[in-house]
């Protein structure tokens, strides 16, 4: 769950600078789960990142999003995963594991030409965001400037 989770935050946390509704679901229960996406309807996109061991809750929301309309997107290892059968929309990537350590690479590469490609149909929006990202971040000194 922590391999997937770590994908997922990083899709979300782009995202979110790139959409004005995002939400990361994420919750220790089940229950936790289905409070979060109560409201999913034919309007939503859903997102679901699960890679092996394949997290139950995770293939339950998918489910649960499906049947309420949403339009399901899968991000797994492959078409056999659990929650491929779930989704409208199946993206994989190879997530070998080389060590006692699962390899984040291919995923974070999918996610990443994900969020370039999003990114690059809402250009104008997203060169908006930053430019007041930057006007915050100069205004609030939330970052060190080099050489001064």
């Amino acid at each position: 769950m922590l391999y997937s989770s770590s994908v997922s935050r990083f899709l979300a946390f782009y995202f979110n600078l790139i959409f004005d509704n995002i939400c990361e679901v994420s919750a220790n229960t089940v229950s936790e789960v289905f409070e979060q996406i109560l409201r999913v309807d034919e309007d939503d996109v859903i997102i679901g990142v699960c890679f092996p061991r394949y997290s139950s809750r995770t293939v339950k929301a998918m489910h649960y999003a499906r049947d309420r309309g949403a339009t399901v997107i899968a991000i797994t290892d492959s078409e056999a995963s659990p929650i491929a059968a779930k989704a409208h929309i199946t993206l994989t990537a190879k997530s070998d594991m080389v060590s006692f350590v699962d390899s984040l690479i291919a995923p974070l590469s999918l996610v990443n030409a994900l969020i370039v490609a999003v990114s690059q149909k809402r250009n104008q929006d997203v060169a908006n965001t930053f430019k007041q990202l930057e006007q915050i971040w100069d205004e609030y000194d939330v970052y060190e400037k080099v050489g001064n």
